[in-house]
């Protein structure tokens, strides 16, 4: 019972060295292990936390971008408005121009041909006076069966061509 006994029995000094070798195995896995393993978690994290810190600094300046790109983009929006409506703008200011430059052109195209009317009918007027002139000197001659002289027949030309206007 004796050899049960020390098989199941505590012996302090196999305790104490059992005691001693968990503590040195221990100092050396904190030394050695748990140490660099928890540095290197710690270095993990803190390459994590910079990265969200990176991401969140891209994220603020995409953001600032995207409100940079928004204002040129509507500031540009509004300057090709400005140009389009300038361009309708000066579009119709030539427009009324060139329809004022030809009515000016119709108008003096029309005043023109009032003349040209005008005077073709007074150079009408003189060779029907002169045509009527030499017939009715002709006719009153072989009426009369004289000469007649010049200065009755132009006076009685005038009253002729008088009584034909008012007729008219």
């Amino acid at each position: 019972m004796q050899q049960f006994e020390s098989l199941i029995g505590v012996n302090p000094w196999t305790a104490i060295f059992v005691l001693v070798n968990t503590l040195l195995i221990f100092a050396v896995a904190k030394k050695y292990l748990f140490v660099p393993v928890h540095n290197m978690i710690e270095q993990r994290q803190q390459e994590i936390k910079d990265m969200y810190a990176a991401a969140e600094a891209e994220k603020s300046s995409a953001e600032d971008l995207k409100v940079s790109y928004e204002a040129r983009l509507s500031s540009a929006r509004a300057e090709a408005d400005e140009m389009i409506r300038t361009a309708v703008q000066t579009a119709q200011r030539k427009g009324e121009t060139i329809i004022g430059e030809a009515n000016m052109q119709a108008s003096r195209i029309k005043q023109k041909a009032e003349e040209d009317i005008n005077s073709e009918r007074k150079q009408m007027l003189m060779d029907v006076r002169s045509e009527i002139s030499d017939i009715a000197v002709s006719i009153a001659s072989k009426v009369v069966e004289r000469e007649v002289q010049k200065k009755d027949h132009e006076t009685f030309v005038d009253e002729f061509i008088r009584n034909v206007g008012e007729v008219k």
